[in-house]
């Protein structure tokens, strides 16, 4: 089912996107021999006037085949080819195909407001610190319960959302921090740490921390050392290393100080406590050592259903889509100055887990995933990278100035340096799911 939900998911993405360009074609009179989703040999399809509506063998995405479109294609001669229209009419075309994404997730968003979607209760919450983990940048600055945080790096925090935003995306920064603590105002500099196990940044006062932490393993990585061992799915980790474990964390830092040698672990198991043996290895990407478990976030967070009316969801999906804007520029931002690693970036592998683990959550989580990897979708295309659309509109600006197009040459060249760069990050992020889900060792052991 996993591979189903992921061509569905993206399926309706690359219908859409290239819907859009397929729109304003024919608006524009442009002769369009081919409107294909997926690339490669034709499965099958149908011919409708001068257009072959097809579907392809691979589904990793889609295109709209335009007459004259191609650097040096020999139909540019045609008065209906793409190249013979003007530079707003060719804009319009290639704008529509992203816009027509944005606007998808315009539509998704307030419809997951309607239906209604489980989040954690301490989200909506004010920043109240309920606990301070010991040895965290929170308890380094003498942060203590009771604690309301006010602002961050002079930016006010209502809710524990606004505080998580900022958090989560600045391992390694420092922010100073508002905090209110009996009637006065205190601010410190606050150096944002990094754990792994929420996948972003951490001060130790996050809610996620002391909610539905317990040390249970909800999987385990194929082939990695708790596998090898033989612990399983649902276990809870009781000790590790002669150690009480106290939650999932406590546990991770046990794991990590312990290093290479080997440790006995004792999980509770059907209400039997089992002692076994495991060696944990050292993670390069994580730059820590691990034995190969993982845990659901969710479990055990306290959570709430919350519906709105056709107005109300409107307004909370386009704020929605506003703040998932700002965090996609975010992270752009900090790929392109190396304040993030590329490893926090996922490819077909993790959107094919995502959206069948967003399907098993309910129609809500489907579509709000849905009208997030819309949302990306559209923004991405626009970057100024030849290949994608907005390194299609960069070629029409110059145009514009030039009052002609730039060389047959030049526009290859161009294409084909966008393709290269298009395929080593496909390449990579297609490496970072597989090790993420597999691990890159394990699997090479198998195979070989």
């Amino acid at each position: 089912m996993t591979i189903f939900y992921f061509i569905v998911a993206l399926g309706l993405l690359i219908f859409v996107h290239e819907l859009g360009h397929f729109i304003f074609a024919k608006r524009a009179g442009i002769y369009v021999e081919a409107f294909s989703l997926g690339f490669g040999p034709r499965l099958f399809g149908f011919r409708k006037g001068e257009t072959d509506y097809r579907v392809s063998l691979l589904p990793l995405g889609g295109y709209v085949k335009m007459r004259g479109e191609e650097a040096g294609d020999s139909g540019a001669a045609d008065p209906r080819s793409f190249a013979a229209k003007s530079v707003w009419a060719r804009a319009k075309v290639i704008i529509f195909g992203p816009l027509m994404n944005l606007f998808l997730c315009l539509i998704l968003m307030p419809v997951v407001f309607m239906i209604g979607r489980a989040e954690p209760v301490f989200l909506k919450e004010a920043p109240v610190v309920s606990g301070v983990r010991a040895d965290s940048p929170a308890a380094a600055v003498g942060m203590l319960p009771g604690d309301r945080i006010v602002s961050i790096d002079g930016h006010g925090v209502r809710v524990w959302e606004d505080v998580l935003n900022r958090v989560l995306l600045g391992p390694g920064k420092t922010v100073r921090v508002a905090f209110e603590r009996d009637g006065r105002m205190i601010e410190k500099d606050v150096d944002i740490g990094e754990l792994p196990e929420i996948k972003g940044g951490y001060v130790g006062i996050e809610p996620m921390l002391f909610y539905g932490n317990e040390a249970k393993i909800d999987g385990l990585r194929s082939g990695g050392p708790a596998d090898e061992a033989g612990l399983k799915a649902g276990d809870v980790v009781v000790s590790f290393a002669g150690q009480r474990v106290a939650d999932w964390i406590d546990l991770s830092m046990q794991v990590d100080r312990n290093g290479g040698r080997e440790a006995s672990i004792v999980v509770e198991r059907e209400g039997e406590r089992i002692p076994l043996t495991v060696t944990p290895e050292f993670s390069e990407d994580h730059d820590r050592w691990l034995i190969g478990i993982t845990k659901d976030r969710k479990s055990g967070v306290p959570t709430i259903v919350v519906r709105y009316g056709f107005f109300d969801a409107i307004v909370a999906g386009t704020k929605e889509n506003v703040k998932l804007v700002g965090l996609t520029f975010e992270v752009l931002r900090r790929l392109v100055t190396l304040e993030l690693s590329y490893k926090v970036l996922g490819g077909p592998i993790i959107i094919a887990k995502v959206s069948a683990a967003a399907a098993a959550s309910g129609i809500s989580d489907f579509l709000y995933f849905l009208a997030f990897l819309s949302l990306q979708l559209g923004i991405l295309n626009f970057l100024p990278i030849p290949v994608l659309d907005g390194g299609h509109l960069v070629f029409l600006g110059i145009e514009a100035v030039r009052r002609k197009p730039l060389s047959v040459r030049v526009r290859g060249i161009a294409d084909q340096v966008g393709f290269v760069m298009l395929i080593a990050l496909m390449l990579l992020v297609t490496y970072n799911d597989i090790d993420n889900v597999w691990g890159i060792k394990p699997l090479l052991k198998k195979l070989f």
